[in-house]
């Protein structure tokens, strides 16, 4: 009898293992915490390292001002607006920020847009990339501006080769 108590682990053994003992618990619960705190910092570091490298558009003005374009879309404070931004920090790196500056009537702005269109195409989506085609698609055709259209038909054929 005395082997058979030997082998048999003790009840502080048993509940380890099953994850019961009031012992464990706290361990665990310490760990979470520490862990849920740690990768907290490190997401706010992390984004503090971010907008550090991004330079003027990783401030708050810059914040503000971006969706401002976004709120002020359709209304008449939409080109003051595009036009303080684009000053300010140049033309957006965002592809949906951009297609919505090819609506503003502005020639300058428009053209500018479109050369960073040219730059970031390669890097977008595949869908990012069709908005891109179908919207200077119809730049070519219906805007009033011949260089707007030349620089749209050229940008267009860009994109296919």
């Amino acid at each position: 009898m005395g082997d058979y108590d030997d082998e048999r682990p003790s009840w502080r053994e048993i509940d380890k293992r099953r994850d019961r003992s009031s012992h464990v618990k706290k361990e665990e619960k310490q760990r979470k915490e520490s862990g849920t705190a740690d990768r907290w910092n490190t997401g706010r570091h992390k984004k503090a390292l971010e907008r550090l490298f991004m330079g003027e558009k990783g401030t708050v003005e810059h914040e503000k001002l971006y969706s401002k374009i976004h709120k002020s879309y359709g209304s008449q404070t939409f080109l003051p607006t595009v036009q303080k931004y684009v000053d300010q920090y140049g033309a957006p790196d965002d592809t949906s920020t951009l297609l919505l500056l090819l609506d503003t009537k502005d020639v300058p702005i428009i053209l500018l847009t479109m050369e960073k269109l040219q730059a970031i195409y390669r890097t977008v989506s595949a869908r990012e990339k069709e908005d891109i085609r179908r919207k200077l698609s119809i730049l070519a055709l219906t805007d009033k501006s011949a260089d707007v259209k030349e620089k749209a038909s050229e940008t267009i054929e860009g994109f296919k080769s």
